[in-house]
């Protein structure tokens, strides 16, 4: 089944003061969010490293922590400036704009494999010269020639395009955009074929870091303000007294937040080493001022626009700041029109840059005259490597090393074209067959290697030595032939059958069908294999190599006969079952034209279906028996959830409803949460969507999409990974950070479980909960191979095993039993699929 779209894939990049937001709208039509380290939200933050590169993102954030010399959280306040001094580098503006572009640009690539149109959003009051920067930052970043779109313009068709606000021509709308360093008023009518701006207004030092500097300035008034230690917190010379202000703006920020959801919080005051306590109240009595600010140039451009307050059809709230409770309801008092709200204002503008159809003349892509010697160069069309993060090479620090001197090892990113899901729920893994209505979840996929010349991969290099061989043994028998007697010529060696004129072809297909399971299945002398009865902890019992060509895209397991099996898919759009106990390949499905972009396995009626799907076709078949599918269809555009069981039938869950899983139809209605990292797991029997969001985890109604049960503590670092699942007798979530560390949480009761622990050896990209000896345990993928930890004390089980780096990195993963003997079954970016005891 063939599927074709008119319309190439599209980006759209809202550059933000805080944070920058890119939208990717897919050739089959599927819109989602670019993820960064987990997050929609990408920081705008650059640091200059040790080399005299930026990085960009929350690793700039982190860095910046240490070095806040080095460090510019927000470039686009700095549009006027001719350069950025970071540490004893002087960076032109355009420079810095475009490393964080050039990040974007990055993951996008990797996402979609080519980039495609790209939009870039601007404000409207903006200036050709303004413009140019940005523009020629594109440029540099290696965005090519982007289309500038008016943020209001973009976020009004992101009401009425997208959300379906009805809006008739002829009428006004007004967009209120309060970001994180920024405000803008904007009047547009709309018109038959966009929206046109009629009047602009706003404020360039105005946004939520102004209301945190509100804040942070009430808290030095009412707290100990006779301590002279606040003078090394609001006024800071000092590296140290720099960080100790970094740490309050981020706890500051962090209480502004929460106030948004609840009446009063606790904040940490560092230096003073003292809690504060802040109630909404407070918030709302220090901030009024400043929303008073806003709703005057509110009122001004409504006035300077000439349109009647009965001709305006919609207020629009847009921007993260616009969130708290104070801005809708100061809005709907003094202008007497209800705000539509949305619960994530930060992603409008980005989402709507890909509809929007009246752009802002966009500049030629030529140096802007503000800064005519020092706009960076365009990025060649095929970079080396960059560091971790590290966008783009700009003028180099003094520190960094003499041309020629060894540049640091690159660190692997994502494999581009691999389309992977929205949403990554975490791995978790049947104990024996499990109850029905707890299906098995897929594992987070890990970040994947830059592309790599076919020829110099491991597949690459097996074919073509393979094939060297077999040309030396053809001449070499060429050339034996000359001197051997001709009445032996007709005569086979030793005496057998002669080969059939088919065998060559049927050896071959044997040997490139099985995925390489004639290697696995020998666990002779020298194999490294060590049987399952006399396994420890990191043995590899069994090795599946090659067993698909390219990356590994899922990993489950499941059961045929009682027997244990995996069931494995990959970018050869092959999915194929493998017997556990033995490595070998026992089935597979070839009903894919594309790489697996979502596979899940579950039993059902005393067997156990499986459910994959690419961007043409998604399909049901039983695990014993994958040449007879259950179903077959066109792929959808929704991502998917969950497969299992609701209400004893088998369905499965997108982002608004449930649909019957033979038949695809729709069955009922749900409302899921806005997530950074999300997964649907049993919670005291009673089946919920959990994850995290801004470094909290919750636990939310499926009916309704709002929190269920108890709440939990916000976390003080980025979440980089989540996994949940039973263990311990507990219904428990672990986030890690970004610095490693990680938590578990009970989340029935909202409370942490066991003590947190740090994982100081690999960058962690996935995690995974289960049960050892009755004892609760994850499992966290990274960037070395896989390192467990007991979650109730924190501390490490035996070293990291599984070992995969670099170019092979492990993609994928999921738990099984073997003899009842626990095994992680994992999926290389080289097409590897191994087995590894657990204990």
């Amino acid at each position: 089944m063939s599927f074709s779209s008119p319309r190439p894939a599209s980006i759209s990049i809202d550059f933000g003061t805080s944070h920058t937001v890119a939208t990717i709208r897919r050739a089959d039509g599927r819109v989602h969010q670019q993820l960064f380290d987990g997050s929609p939200q990408l920081p705008s933050a650059v640091f200059m490293n040790d080399e005299g590169g930026p990085v960009v993102g929350a690793d700039a954030v982190h860095s910046g922590r240490r070095r806040p010399d080095r460090f510019e959280p927000n470039p686009k306040r700095r549009i006027d400036d001719e350069s950025i001094l970071l540490g004893d580098t002087e960076i032109p503006v355009t420079s810095v704009i475009a490393a964080v572009l050039s990040r974007v640009a990055r993951e996008c690539e990797h996402t979609l494999g080519a980039l495609g149109p790209v939009t870039v959003t601007v404000p409207a009051a903006w200036g050709p010269t303004r413009r140019h920067v940005v523009a020629d930052a594109a440029t540099a970043a290696g965005l090519g020639q982007v289309d500038l779109v008016a943020e209001p313009v973009a976020a009004a068709s992101y009401f009425v395009e997208t959300l379906g606000t009805d809006v008739a021509p002829g009428s006004g709308v007004v967009v209120y955009d309060l970001g994180g360093g920024t405000f803008d008023a904007t009047v547009l009518r709309r018109s038959t074929n966009g929206f046109d701006v009629l009047a602009v207004d706003g404020a360039g030092d105005l946004g939520g870091l102004d209301f945190d500097q509100a804040l942070a300035e009430h808290l030095a008034a009412s707290v100990q303000a006779e301590d002279e230690r606040w003078a090394r917190l609001t006024s800071p010379t000092e590296p140290a007294d720099l960080r100790h202000r970094t740490a309050f703006m981020e706890e500051v920020r962090q209480a502004k937040e929460r106030l948004s959801r609840s009446a009063s919080t606790d904040l940490t005051i560092p230096l003073l080493d003292v809690d504060a306590h802040l109630t909404r109240d407070e918030v709302e009595r220090v901030c009024a001022p400043l929303v008073a600010r806003t709703i005057r140039v509110t009122q001004g451009v409504l006035r300077e626009s000439g349109l009647a307050a009965e001709q305006i059809a919609g207020l629009f709230l847009v921007g993260a700041a616009s969130r708290m409770p104070l801005v809708a309801t100061a809005l709907h008092r003094e202008l007497g029109i209800a705000p539509a709200a949305i619960e994530q204002p930060e992603l409008a503008v980005s989402e709507g840059g890909l509809v929007a159809q009246h752009t802002v003349n966009t500049p030629i892509a030529v140096p802007s005259p503000a800064l005519p010697p020092q706009t960076a160069p365009p990025v060649p069309s095929a970079p080396p490597a960059p560091d971790t993060n590290q966008t783009m090479q700009l003028p180099p620090h003094p520190s960094a090393p003499p041309a020629g001197h060894p540049s640091p090892v690159p660190t692997p990113q994502a494999v581009p074209g691999y389309p992977s899901p929205v949403t990554q729920p975490a791995m978790a893994a049947p104990q024996g067959p499990p109850p029905p209505g707890y299906p098995q979840v897929p594992g987070y996929p890990a970040p994947q290697p830059n592309p790599t010349p076919w020829i110099r991969t491991k597949q690459g290099l097996t074919t073509v030595g393979t094939a060297a061989a077999a040309v030396v043994l053809a001449l070499a028998v060429i050339i034996g032939l000359q001197f051997l007697p001709d009445e032996g010529a007709d005569d086979t060696a030793g005496g057998s059958e002669p080969q059939s004129e088919n065998s060559s072809e049927d050896e071959g297909n044997a040997s490139s069908d099985n995925g390489g399971d004639d290697e696995a299945s020998e666990a002779g002398e020298g194999s490294g294999l060590v049987p399952i009865g006399e396994a420890v902890q990191g043995d590899l019992v069994a090795d599946m190599q090659q067993a698909h060509t390219g990356a590994v895209s899922a990993v489950r397991s499941g059961y045929i006969d009682s027997a244990p099996v995996a069931v494995t898919a990959g970018e050869d759009a092959i999915v194929r079952i493998w017997d556990l106990a033995t490595g070998e390949k026992i089935d597979e499905y070839r009903g894919h034209q594309g790489p697996v972009d979502h596979l899940s396995v579950f039993e059902y009626d005393g067997e156990w279906i499986a459910f994959s799907r690419d961007s043409t076709t998604e399909a049901v078949w039983p695990l014993a028996d994958p040449a007879t599918p259950i179903a077959e269809r066109e792929a959808g555009y929704d991502s998917i959830y969950w497969v299992g069981l609701w209400d004893g039938v088998p369905a499965y869950l997108t982002d608004y409803e449930v649909r019957q899983l033979y038949t695809g139809a729709s069955i009922a209605d749900i409302s899921t949460a806005y997530a950074d990292h999300s997964g649907m797991v049993a919670v005291g029997g009673v089946l919920r969507h959990v994850g995290t969001y801004e470094n909290r985890v919750f636990v939310a109604d499926l009916a309704t999409g709002e929190p269920a049960g108890a709440t939990f503590d916000q976390l003080s670092y980025d979440v980089v990974a989540f996994g949940a699942g039973p263990a311990a007798g507990k219904d428990l979530g672990v986030t890690v950070t970004a610095q490693g560390s990680f938590q578990a949480w009970d989340l029935a009761t909202g409370e942490p479980f066991g003590t947190a622990g740090e994982e100081l050896l690999q960058q962690v990209t996935s995690v995974g909960v289960t049960d050892i000896d009755s004892a609760a345990v994850a499992v966290l993928q990274g960037s070395q191979g896989l390192s467990m930890f007991d979650l109730s004390t924190g501390e490490q089980l035996g070293e990291v095993f599984a070992p995969h780096a670099g170019e092979d990195l492990i993609q994928t993963s999921a738990f099984a039993e073997i003899d009842a003997n626990p095994v992680v079954v994992t999926g290389s970016a080289t097409g590897d699929v191994q087995v590894w005891a657990l204990k």
